[in-house]
């Protein structure tokens, strides 16, 4: 405790005032013998013991009211974290600045962020020439100056006059520790920790885990220059014990000493609407085929609120829609449906229309690749004057019938020796003799440098001659050896067999699988029998209700090889006229192309991968980033013989990122759409008391007003004021001794005035007779 006015502490003497009076009302008169009163003795000598021991209560009182207004005048003060600012003494001061996406959010006519670099300043004032003074910030880019004592407070001056609000989740409980550890490295006698937040549940992962996170949900981490991830605690190994090591008990008993001092910046926000997500699909991502699109908004105020959203293909406005209501806390999705009309790789952009309370979180990019068409070739052994009679005339007319997605092209077994197999992504050979010379070449090639062929029988097909084929091929053409051609009512002396099963498991087949009857109504009245034993390395996805299989996949080369067993005419089958035959095969069609649904996109802040499986890994990456910048790399292994990965983290600005992976066998480019952390739309704050609690043995002082810090400091410089307390007890005192003094003060009982005279004239009969 220490005391602002200390001479008033004299005024403390006047405490002996009460003594001396007490005194003076002790001194005894003179005693005369008077006989009279001699049976009174024993009783006044009770009295009296009585009486001293009330006066000496009395004169307790009055010397302790005294002496609260003399402490009270010299202005004490609870000083068990006074002189942790200034003072006089050398001080280390850390500060924790939240950057993160939510301090974007305009509260009390401006952005918190601003709040946040002004309170940042107020701090650095306070200190002196020579004070320490470190700054950890929660996200973005690293910097040489971050996590480090600065003396001259010069390098942490401009780092405040750079730093911007992010589009970031932070890790504050991350940031508060690496700071605690920090602060114990500095002797400097006066030592505390600040941080300068808005105080999201969000932001303490180790309090809350009710919002793990959004896409890309990997730990939160700091970058360098180079765009390469590492930990933000990495800055401060040499000057801060290790993150993972427990603190010791000495360091514990330091840290009662280290105030942690709350600055919230969160106090009254503008109402705000964010994007927390957005989901297109579409059946097969070619152009002129619908795009479903859910647009999930969240309303983070605590008033309804109304807000439309448009859409943006390639810089061209795709959609506009009318507004929707949105109650307040919830989200909302807001669904429309659009279409491509080009292919290509295809940059979106989801807008909010209006303005409200941050406008970073009022756009989501997503980026998709569409296909003007996927070009499939059918290779027949003729054409006929009647297509009706052509062998592929039920499978061109279900490919035709995929909206444009599909540009089929039909070729002659003849030329296929000629044809440009590259450009196909599919080839149907249907019902075509066995393959010889360049066109057997041509079509292994294709195979193996990541083709898809699809065999479908006929009365052409000849088993012998196809497994002689697959032989020259390398065992490229077939998944499996075919054994004979087998008719149902020979084998069985039944008309038809019937497709009993088919893989639950492929991304396909599964989407046919109820109600059973689409497949079980399939007859197939003569097929080719296939080898089915183990090792044959083909993958069985559809069988007959013997178990013979109907349909075999096989992964080739870098390419994929089918083998339908019946044909796709009426003679052996009647799988063309049955419901399940045009959906399955365009479907089973695109996912052969390749053409499934790929799209990339991660939080802001976190790393792009790219895994190269078992791919041969390029020699050289580059990346296209917002900036527009070209940024290349060499990629090399990093302790291990294979590089098995490509990782890229400098994705702290939202848009698009193009990737280009080169000098491979296979060159690829990839574009990933960066957004803001939907997480930070939340505006749910953590519990006080919880964080205090997570925060000990360190002391935490909340600031009462992050604009102007002067009451917080003057708490930190001065401790606890207590005059208000000891006026309290002044009030007390006085209170008490007013009512001891007249609750022991005798009172003397006299008659009622009436009393007297009613007395006489009762008496006044008595005498008259006695006379």
């Amino acid at each position: 405790m220490t005391f602002g006015a200390a001479a008033f502490l004299l005024a403390t003497l006047a405490a002996i005032i009460p003594v001396i009076l007490h005194l003076i009302n002790r001194q005894q008169a003179k005693e005369l013998p008077f006989p009279t009163l001699r049976f009174l003795r024993l009783s006044v000598e009770k009295t009296r013991r009585r009486r001293r021991l009330q006066d000496l209560l009395l004169m307790f009182l009055r010397m302790a009211v005294l002496v609260f207004i003399a402490v009270g005048l010299a202005k004490p003060t609870l000083t068990s974290l006074a002189a942790l600012m200034g003072g006089g003494a050398a001080t280390a001061v850390a500060i924790v600045l939240d950057n993160s996406g939510s301090m974007s959010v305009n509260d009390e006519g401006r952005p918190r962020m601003e709040t946040a670099l002004r309170a940042v300043e107020q701090i650095l004032n306070q200190l002196q020439v020579g004070d320490q003074v470190a700054l950890f910030v929660t996200c973005g880019p690293n910097f040489p100056e971050e996590g480090k004592f600065d003396r001259s407070h010069e390098k942490v001056r401009q780092l405040i006059g750079i730093l911007q609000g992010s589009f970031e989740r932070a890790d504050l409980s991350a940031e508060i520790e690496a700071a605690r550890r920090l602060i114990l490295q500095s002797d400097a006698p006066n030592r505390s920790v600040f941080v300068v937040s808005d105080f999201q549940t969000v932001s303490f992962p180790e309090l809350s885990k009710e919002h793990p996170g959004g896409p890309g949900t990997e730990e939160p981490s700091k970058t360098g220059p180079s765009g390469t991830a590492e930990a933000q605690s990495s800055q401060t190994t040499e000057q801060a014990p290790g993150p993972g090591r427990e603190l010791s008990e000495e360091e514990r008993r330091t840290l009662r000493r280290i105030p942690v001092v709350m600055v919230d910046c969160g106090r009254n926000p503008r109402p705000n609407v964010g994007i927390v997500n957005v989901e297109a699909v579409t059946p097969v991502p070619v152009a002129r085929v619908p795009v479903y699109t859910t647009v999930s908004l969240l309303n983070a105020s605590s008033v309804p609120q109304q807000r439309a959203v448009t859409l943006f293909a390639n810089g061209v406005k795709a959609f506009e829609g009318p507004a929707i209501n949105l109650p307040p806390g919830e989200v909302v999705p807001y669904q429309f449906q659009f279409t491509f009309r080009e292919g290509g790789i295809q940059r979106c952009e989801v807008r909010l229309v209006g303005e409200d309370g941050s406008p970073v979180d009022d756009r989501w990019y997503f980026s998709m690749e569409i296909d003007m068409g996927v070009p499939v070739a059918i290779v027949v052994p003729q054409v006929h004057e009647i297509p009706f009679l052509d062998e592929s005339f039920y499978l061109e007319n279900a490919l035709l019938a995929a909206g444009g997605g599909l540009r089929v092209n039909k070729i002659l077994a003849s030329q296929l020796g000629a044809e440009p197999l590259e450009r196909y992504k599919v080839i149907f050979c249907v019902n075509i003799p066995a393959l010889t010379g360049e066109a057997l070449g041509r079509l292994s090639r294709f195979v193996d440098s990541g083709g898809t062929v699809f065999w479908i029988c006929g009365a052409d097909v000849d088993p012998t001659s196809y497994n002689q084929m697959a032989e020259e091929s390398g065992g490229l053409l077939l998944p499996t050896r075919l054994v004979q051609v087998r008719d149902a009512r020979q084998a069985t002396g039944r008309d038809s067999f019937r497709v009993s099963w088919i893989d639950p498991e492929h991304p396909v087949l599964r989407l046919f699988t109820e109600p059973a009857s689409l497949y079980q109504s399939v007859l197939i009245y003569r097929h080719i029998q296939v080898a089915s034993e183990e090792g044959e390395g083909g993958r069985v996805l559809a069988r007959l209700d013997d178990g013979e299989p109907i349909l075999v996949e096989k992964r080739s080369g870098r390419g994929t090889v089918l083998f339908w067993g019946s044909s796709a005419h009426l003679g052996w089958t009647n799988f063309p006229l049955r419901p399940i035959f045009l959906p399955l095969m365009a479907r089973l069609t695109f996912e052969l192309a390749g053409t499934q649904e790929r799209r990339y996109q991660v939080a802001a802040g976190r790393p792009i991968v790219i895994p190269f499986e078992d791919q041969i890994p390029p020699r050289v990456a580059e990346i296209l980033p917002p900036s527009g910048a070209v940024i290349r790399k060499e990629l090399k292994p990093d302790g291990e013989a294979v590089l098995r990965e490509f990782r890229y983290s400098d994705t702290h600005q939202p848009g698009f990122y193009v990737v280009r992976l080169l000098e491979g066998v296979t060159p690829r480019q990839m574009t990933f759409a960066v957004n803001f952390h939907p997480d930070e739309v939340r505006p749910e704050k953590i519990d006080r008391k919880a964080l205090e609690e997570h925060l000990a043995p360190s002391p935490v002082v909340w600031a009462e007003n992050p604009e102007d810090l002067s009451s917080t400091f003057r708490y930190l410089r001065e401790g606890t004021s207590l005059w208000e307390f000891f006026l309290l007890l002044v009030l007390v005192g006085l209170v008490c001794e007013t009512f001891v003094s007249n609750f022991f003060t005798p009172k003397q009982e006299r008659p009622p005035l009436a009393a007297e005279p009613l007395r006489r004239l009762r008496r006044m009969p008595e005498t008259l007779v006695s006379r």
